[in-house]
């Protein structure tokens, strides 16, 4: 993933540009990039189907906390004391992904 200075024409483009390239923009806290994608061809493991499941569920725990002021108002003092998450919503899905998602 390589971070781009985007053209004044360009910076309202997001994700795939040409559906024959494997490359798309994408933003992230205001910066552009400009990534590779590379679709695998092979059926999904055990493993990875049990790690996409892990990952929906503290994704969707995050997002319901979020909708909640009284727990986005917690995860937000959170991730301001630990200095490792920029946002509330990612230290919400860090602590389900690693704990799981019962509160």
């Amino acid at each position: 993933m390589a971070k781009i200075k985007t053209p004044s024409y360009i910076e309202a483009i997001k994700g795939k540009v040409d559906s024959d390239e494997n490359v798309y923009y994408s933003e992230r806290y205001g910066e552009t990039y400009l990534c590779e994608y590379n679709p695998c061809e092979q059926e999904p493991t055990e493993t990875q189907l049990e790690h996409r499941e892990k990952f929906r569920n503290a994704t969707a725990q995050a997002l319901a906390d979020m909708k909640d002021p009284s727990k986005k108002a917690e995860w937000t003092a959170t991730a301001k004391k630990s200095n490792k998450y920029k946002t509330a919503r990612g230290c919400a899905f860090a602590h389900y992904y690693q704990n799981g998602t019962t509160n």
